[in-house]
């Protein structure tokens, strides 16, 4: 074993592969090497054994070739460790080891024979940390765990550790237990088998599958085996697992997998199973997956709806999934398959209106064969074919379930219209539906029902008297009873047009159209100035009578909150009835706008709340109807984002309603919608309304509110006073204003004035209102209101009258909150026991779970009140952050799309935080598929833009857009485009999103216009001229031709350049 230098050669040769015996290893003097210590397998030796004892020559042979082999090997090693004489003449203390020791390697670990012992300077304290953390070796080699203050060492304990202790720091490594194999060696090899020589048998009574002896195969989809975590030889060895642990999988998502592909396939007539199948994809996909993940998964959610469709047993189940069939296929599909599905699926389930909606998304959104006056005529053929279908319905249930339907599609129909440039007919059309509905003649009582409408409002339509929301406007039924003798307005002259200040005509352009847009959002007269120029200003009823939503008069009142919410969200205000399906329509991509542009800014405190923006979404009462100094309010004010046609229209329209034609739900809308855009008349407004209807409450407490934001609190508690001591307002009203006046007090800081108004809820002379002269409430008072307030709230609960029952809950929450003191979280005189307090509103909204109603707008409403008197406790004085979130949580479970709680949970949080609780929140509960929408984006974007950077800000958009929610909101994408274009880092890639938003959105008149107003500068002549002629193309509308205007414009230019010019 030598080389040509003389050196001894370090390639082994073959028979130093063969097992070591004990006998060769004593005579070499060597110490018998430990399995637990080197790693050897113990039946190494035992084959070295069997070898021994059957070829004794072989052992005489093999021992002398191993001793002088090791003899050899240790002495190398001793070289390899005397270091030379100019490496000990430089440093005495240090020797140089540049070769190392190849049994680290080999052995996976340092010899701790060799480490000498030494002591650490501070027993253990870590470097730079606090002097209370130290680091505690409890286990052999580099196994380590990290002290703090609570868990130091007993002076009893010593070093001793329990076995919990030890086993808590370790992850658990399930073992799969093998049948011992016997060993097929011979006696006549010559070497050790790595593997066992078994043969393959054909008739599989040995399987040679690798994972039934516990190692991954290739094709799993688990992926390659890992190394074990925390391996310990000393331990594995000696382990002994038991049958339930060896069962258990890690990974939770596998066993929900495994758990629910059996429940689909042991009961494939169980369509639910397979729905919780196909949405467990999602879970398993991730949250940022990449766009051949998204494919691939689409293939295989595709494969799992195909395989469910043929076991569905009902025409709603064949609709559900022919519906997802479609949403998938779309991301895999080419567009001619995509077209052919498209008409099979329509022609199988013609009358779905689930199917349908999906289809006019999928034709609005698609660019490449997007025409306008098609989508229109798709829109008008379906309100027709609904129209047809209520008349054979029998059922006034049956029958009104089709008019929700025709509304909403109704709505659908105006905002594309609208959003697609023709403003003036979107108008025209709700105005002919509001007079059809709300100033219809009063019928003969002898005449049947009719069912179109009628020629006398073709007359009424054609004399161009002014219609509602327009001055002057008294209704079709005033046109009627006068015989037809109202005049028609003034003609209108038009507004002067703009000169733009800049050199750029396409620029110029932009300005000027968009000016034009402004000015021609109501439809015109025959006589007004600049109406013979463009033939759209002007609106026939030819041109609305197919769009015409006409409903029978005995079913308007059941509709009329309805179309009243439709025509809000029309004209981009909140709702004002909090009914279910206003609430599905919020959620429609297709129908959320907003008047103000999303205005992204990083420049924000977290400790400050925004109380108003954009895109809210809440529960409408007066707490957020009326803004308060320090609360939420979900009234906009539009008159500064909308023109001021448009907006004059809207107002007037609200005033004629209320005013004019008697719908008095409406009125505490009216006042706050007025209050919040035209402030300084609201004395003059709330005594009209009052006038009107003398019993409302809402109208008192919205007026006390107003009041009371401009400080003037005596009046604000004169008219509460007043309201409560009327006998013509119910019982449960008085304490609804009550409880309001009580908050008043909080408000104020005078908790005995508010416990007193509380307590004096209970007298039963309820015409008088309460003396609060004593200055404070006796223990029988308290314990008197205390029993009024739960016991009416138990039995207006019990029988179904939740509305009320929420009432006396607020009620019984303050007086626990100004009453109770349990000591359980921090307070100050200024505070209550905010414990006790959230304690009555979590019982009741366990009683309302169980019965049903977790998703119920008593049930938000009780939970907005709950969290207004959270956030009163925490701005008052000392509080617990964890007790805010913990209970913030937990309403945002039971409404994650509902903005107060996400603000307030978001309240406070860190900058830049590791622990990020509010990305944690959107991420398991908001931003999921059931409770995904725009409002809930909105937030997550506005919240990156406070608490991380401009990349996570894009990261979040880029999220947005790509979701199902908001991946056709024309909103959003002009925000993002807007981002894009104002941030140095992101301005290069401002024309790609801008050209993504036209594949998304090639109906929306705005998002073509971006090119010219945004990235007029980033784009050449010739993309722009590409950008209006597909504006053209797509038959979407244009005030004013850009070729022509560009061109002279930039001769006007050039003149203005010359000299003496």
């Amino acid at each position: 074993m030598s080389s040509k230098q003389g050196k001894a050669s370090i390639v082994p040769k073959f028979s130093s592969f063969k097992p070591k015996l004990e006998a060769a290893k004593i005579q070499s003097g060597d110490k018998p090497d430990e399995p637990s210590q080197r790693g050897e397998p113990p039946t190494s030796q035992k084959q070295g054994r069997r070898h021994s004892s059957k070829d004794p020559s072989r052992h005489t042979d093999k021992t002398h070739h191993l001793t002088s082999h090791h003899q050899q090997q240790k002495q190398n090693q001793q070289q390899q460790q005397q270091p030379s004489s100019h490496e000990q003449d430089r440093d005495a203390l240090f020797f140089y080891d540049k070769r190392g020791d190849p049994l680290i390697w080999r052995y996976g670990g340092n010899d701790r024979r060799e480490i000498p012992h030494y002591r650490r300077l501070g027993s253990g304290r870590i470097l730079g940390a606090d002097g209370y953390m130290r680091i505690d070796h409890s286990r052999n080699r580099d196994e380590f765990f990290i002290q703090t203050y609570h868990e130091g060492r007993s002076l009893l304990g010593s070093d001793k550790k329990t076995i919990l202790a030890k086993g808590g720091h370790h992850k658990s490594i399930p073992i799969r237990v093998r049948r011992d194999q016997p060993q097929t060696g011979t006696t006549t090899e010559d070497f050790v088998p790595l593997t066992s020589s078994r043969k393959r048998k054909r008739g599989g009574a040995e399987s040679e599958d690798p994972l039934s002896e516990g190692e991954p195969s290739y094709r799993s989809i688990l992926g390659k085996g890992k190394i074990h975590e925390h391996s310990d030889s000393d331990a594995d060895s000696s382990s002994i697992v038991s049958s339930t642990d060896l069962a258990q999988d890690p990974d939770p998502a596998k066993l929900k997998t495994t758990e629910l592909t059996r429940k689909a396939l042991d009961h494939p007539k169980n369509i639910d199973a397979w729905i919780e199948l196909v949405d467990h994809q999602d879970t398993l996909l991730g949250r940022d997956p990449t766009a051949a993940e998204v494919k691939s998964y689409a293939d295989i959610k595709l494969s799992m709806l195909e395989q469910a469709y043929p076991n569905a047993t009902t025409d709603p189940q064949r609709e559900v999934l022919q519906l997802r069939i479609m949403r998938e296929g779309l991301k895999i599909w080419d567009a001619k398959t995509i077209s052919r599905r498209w008409e099979k699926a329509l022609e199988e389930h013609g009358s779905s209106s689930e199917l349908w909606k999906g289809y006019i998304n999928f034709q609005q959104s698609r660019l490449s064969t997007f025409q306008y006056e098609n989508i229109k005529q798709l829109y008008i053929q379906q309100l027709r074919r609904l129209e047809m279908e209520s008349l054979t319905k029998k059922l006034d249930s049956d029958r009104l379930q089709i008019y929700e339907k025709m509304v909403y599609l109704f709505l659908r129909a105006t905002r594309f219209i609208s959003d697609a440039g023709y403003a003036e007919l979107a108008v025209a059309t709700w105005q002919a539906t509001l007079e059809l509905t709300f100033a219809r003649p009063s019928p003969p009582s002898n005449q049947p029902p009719e069912v179109k409408i009628p020629p006398s409002f073709l007359n009424f339509w054609e004399t161009e008297v002014p219609r509602i929301g327009e001055e002057a406007a008294q209704g079709w039924a005033a046109f009627e009873r006068s015989g037809g003798t109202i005049e028609p307005p003034e003609p209108k002259t038009s507004d002067v047009s703009i000169s733009p200040t800049t050199r750029d005509g396409f620029k110029a352009w932009s300005i000027v159209e968009q000016h034009r847009s402004r000015a021609a959002t109501n439809p015109a007269r025959t006589l007004d100035d600049g109406a013979e120029d463009d033939p759209y200003r002007v609106v026939m009823f030819a041109d609305i009578q197919d769009l015409i939503l006409y409903l029978p008069t005995k079913d308007i009142p059941h509709i009329q909150n309805l179309l009243l919410d439709a025509f809000l969200m029309f004209c981009q205000l909140p709702p004002a009835f909090s009914s279910i399906d206003a609430q599905d329509m919020l959620r429609d991509v297709f129908l959320i706008r907003d008047p103000a542009s999303l205005i992204i800014s990083e420049e924000q405190n977290t400790k400050t709340l925004d109380f108003s923006h954009d895109y809210s979404r809440m529960n409408i009462s007066p707490e957020v109807l009326f803004p308060l100094p320090r609360w939420f309010t979900c009234m906009k004010k539009i008159r500064d984002d909308v023109p001021a046609d448009q907006y004059q229209w809207i107002a007037t329209t609200l005033k004629q309603l209320v005013h004019t034609f008697g719908v008095r739900d409406l009125a505490p809308y009216y006042l706050s919608f007025h209050s919040l855009n035209e402030p300084g008349n609201e004395k003059k407004t709330a005594k009209a309304l009052l006038k009107q209807d003398p019993t409302n409450a809402k109208l008192y407490l919205g007026y006390s509110i107003l009041e009371w934001a401009k400080g003037n609190k005596d009046s604000a508690r004169n008219t509460l006073a007043a309201a409560t001591s009327l006998k013509s307002i119910s019982i449960h009203h008085k304490v609804f204003l009550g409880v309001a006046a009580a908050w008043m007090g909080l408000e104020d800081c005078d908790l005995a004035k508010s416990v007193l108004q509380l307590c004096a809820l209970s007298n039963d002379d309820t015409s008088t209102p309460p003396t609060l002269e004593s200055p404070a409430a006796s223990a029988a008072q308290i314990l008197k209101g205390r029993q009024f307030l739960s016991s009416n709230r138990e039995y207006l609960s019990s029988s179904g009258d939740v509305e009320n029952a929420v009432i006396y809950a607020e009620g019984l929450t303050l007086l626990e909150y100004l009453t109770r003191q349990s000591n359980k979280e921090p307070s100050s005189e200024s505070q209550g026991d905010i414990w006790s307090a959230i304690a009555v509103v979590s019982d009741f909204s366990d009683e309302l779970v169980s019965r049903g109603l977790a998703s119920s707008s008593p049930h938000e409403r009780l939970l907005q009140s709950a969290a207004r008197l959270l956030y009163h406790h925490a701005i008052r004085g000392p509080f617990r952050l964890g007790f805010l979130h913990e209970q913030l949580s937990k309403y945002i479970s039971f409404f994650p799309r509902n903005t107060i709680f996400l603000n307030l949970f978001a309240w406070r949080e860190a900058r830049l935080s590791i622990d990020d609780r509010v990305r944690s929140e959107l991420d398991k509960v908001v931003l999921l598929e059931p409770n995904d929408c725009v409002t809930s984006r909105v937030f997550a974007i506005r919240h990156e833009a406070r608490t991380g950077n401009v990349n996570t800000t894009r990261a979040a958009f880029e999220r947005a857009l790509e979701s199902e929610a908001c991946k056709n909101h024309p909103g959003l994408w002009i925000s993002y485009i807007r981002f894009c274009h104002e941030s140095q880092e992101l301005r290069s890639k401002a024309k790609s999103v801008f050209y993504r938003a036209l594949q998304c959105c090639p109906w929306s008149k705005e998002v073509f216009m971006e090119a010219f107003a945004t990235l007029a500068r980033d784009m050449d002549s010739s993309e722009l001229k590409s950008v209006y002629n597909a504006l053209c193309d797509k038959g979407l509308r244009v005030h004013v031709e850009m070729e022509e205007f560009v061109e002279k414009w930039r001769k006007e230019q050039k003149g203005r350049d010359r000299p003496g010019q």
